[in-house]
């Protein structure tokens, strides 16, 4: 060490790691090299998929897809025809960006919302959907700039949609996403800058008038009593309790419903 040197307080810029180290430290690629080739059977796909999963659960090693530019190629094996491959992608982009920063601004800058959005729309596979829904709850959730991207990308109709559209497993996993994102927004505990603001609670009302007709058929099950639970919560935030307590349907079915849901 050259004790003469000056002493500006500053730090050299760290140098950015090679791609190509990261490669054969992680082998993350080779994962996704696997999952591309569909020469090979849709098990050994599936188990390569499944050790990227493992790999990705490693915070680090998840946002390191960003500079081995692995997002592209995941969001491209969206559109594989295997099932079991679109689930196994949409799992492990879910692990990747959950309550992690780094991975979720990547899964931004990569356009990855717009794809799982369309194939939460458009695939016809229920457990892919499912999936779907678990990657978008991962990003969305405690992730002020991405619930922003989505409301503005219109996933609050798309998530409208699959509660109409789907079986009830997927239905209800909707409305426990949405309820969690109300309980986000009200929740004094969490820091502001993690808080979903405005945006959050007039788009969610405008789903509110959406969801209520649902609730007024009279009609029971899972879904319903999940869309009751849905608009009770929405009753938390002001614009909410306006919009639930203005619809004359809701009143006059209000002791129907008490008497049904408890």
């Amino acid at each position: 060490m050259n004790e003469d040197a000056p002493d500006n307080g500053t730090r050299p810029e760290p140098k950015k790691i090679d791609p190509e180290i990261l490669d054969a430290i992680l082998g993350k690629p080779a994962c996704v090299d696997a999952a591309e080739d569909t020469t090979q059977s849709v098990d050994d796909r599936e188990i390569a998929l499944d050790n990227l999963e493992m790999l990705i659960e490693n915070i680090d090693n998840a946002a390191n897809l960003q500079p081995l530019a692995l997002w592209p190629r995941l969001v491209k094996l969206l559109d594989d025809p295997e099932p079991s491959v679109r689930t196994g992608v949409l799992w492990v982009m879910g692990t990747a960006v959950q309550h992690n920063p780094k991975a979720q601004k990547s899964f931004g800058s990569n356009s990855c919302l717009k794809a799982v959005l369309e194939v939460l729309r458009e695939d016809t596979v229920g457990e892919v959907r499912a999936k779907a829904l678990y990657c978008m709850s991962s990003y969305v959730r405690a992730n002020v700039a991405g619930l922003t991207e989505f409301i503005s990308q219109g996933g609050l109709l798309v998530l409208l949609q699959a509660i109409e559209s789907a079986a009830t497993v997927l239905g209800q996993k909707t409305f426990f996403l949405l309820r969690a994102l109300i309980d986000e927004a009200l929740d004094e505990e969490t820091p502001q800058e993690l808080r979903p603001g405005s945006t959050l609670a007039d788009a969610i009302v405008e789903l509110g008038f959406a969801i209520q007709p649902m609730v007024a058929s009279g009609e029971s099950g899972a879904v319903v009593e999940q869309a009751v639970m849905f608009l009770a919560a929405l009753t938390g935030t002001a614009k909410g309790k306006g919009a639930v307590s203005g619809s004359a349907e809701l009143k006059e079915l209000a002791p129907k419903i008490k008497q049904t849901f408890g």
